[in-house]
């Protein structure tokens, strides 16, 4: 988290990067608008306030079931200028996804359009460009391992904690069936506290692209316009 801090500050203010994230799903909720004014307004980094004590009273009854629920982290960096990256080795979004699924609790990282884009054909899948900029983002602002300029767009699937006081089946020493509960401490949802942790992540692989883009380019310029 300190060293995260310290990316973020520093690429804000040497590139103009933002980066930020937020709670898109709290098991089967998702919000029904988006803000980012409310999101460092409430305990669960939410982008809709209206939804908040609800989220509260769902949480409550999880608590007191003893059960707990999964949930799903967005971070995005805006301003990353196009570039960064590599095409094959240290690909800008493997390392993104790397960094992001080390987080514990992680299940799933996905870029962009991620596994929607299964269901997606190719003429609604590509981000076509005009003079004015891109018309979509399904690549997540990262395309052949490199950055477009668009916003880096990655969500973290993150499971729904075992460390449960609900009774559950396992086995002894011996291989004997047994059961397992687990006392004290119960957290109901870990996704919740994960966002600063994704918003650390995500900004410590960009900065580690920045600084290796710079050491590989010195002052190249490029003559090719900035599509935004």
């Amino acid at each position: 988290m300190a060293a995260g801090a310290v990316a973020k500050k520093y690429l804000k203010e040497r590139y103009g990067v933002l980066v930020r994230g937020y709670l898109s799903a709290l098991g089967p909720i998702r919000p029904n608008s988006f803000s980012w004014d409310p999101v460092e307004q409430n305990p669960f980094f939410w982008p809709d306030a209206a939804m908040v004590p609800g989220l509260e009273a769902y949480m409550d009854g999880l608590r007191k079931e003893g059960d707990s629920i999964g949930a799903e982290v967005t971070v995005v960096a805006t301003g990353v200028p196009p570039g960064w990256g590599e095409p094959i080795f240290d690909r800008l979004d493997a390392d993104i996804a790397h960094a992001l699924m080390s987080i514990n609790a992680v299940k799933g990282v996905e870029i962009g359009a991620g596994f929607e884009s299964v269901r997606q054909k190719g003429t609604e899948h590509r981000d076509e460009m005009t003079p004015d900029g891109f018309l979509s983002n399904n690549a997540g602002g990262i395309l052949g391992g490199i950055s477009t300029g668009q916003d880096i767009v990655a969500r973290l699937a993150l499971k729904p904690t075992s460390s449960i006081r609900l009774p559950g089946r396992t086995i002894d020493l011996e291989g004997q069936p047994a059961e397992i509960v687990t006392h004290g401490r119960h957290d109901p949802c870990v996704g919740i506290l994960a966002t600063p942790l994704a918003e650390a992540m995500l900004a410590m692989v960009l900065i580690d692209h920045a600084l290796r883009h710079r050491a590989q380019n010195a002052d190249v310029r490029c003559e090719t316009p900035v599509i935004p």
